[in-house]
């Protein structure tokens, strides 16, 4: 796998709520707007026995 979706990232249950929905950066934690974003790619979790996505993203800054 290559691209955005190939980097790995922080666990989901160890991120904030607006991290998990892309309001801040799921490194930093810096918030986010449509502008400054860097979309990481969807991504999905088993919750609790049921599959869920995700759509991380991240600030230019912590952008690979």
């Amino acid at each position: 796998m290559t691209g955005p979706a190939a980097i790995e990232l922080p666990a989901p249950e160890d991120l904030t709520e607006r991290q998990l929905r892309g309001a801040d950066c799921v490194r930093c934690e810096t918030r986010l707007d449509n502008g400054s974003a860097v979309d990481l790619g969807k991504r999905t979790v088993d919750a609790h026995g049921t599959t869920t996505s995700w759509f991380p993203r991240t600030c230019a800054g912590c952008a690979p």
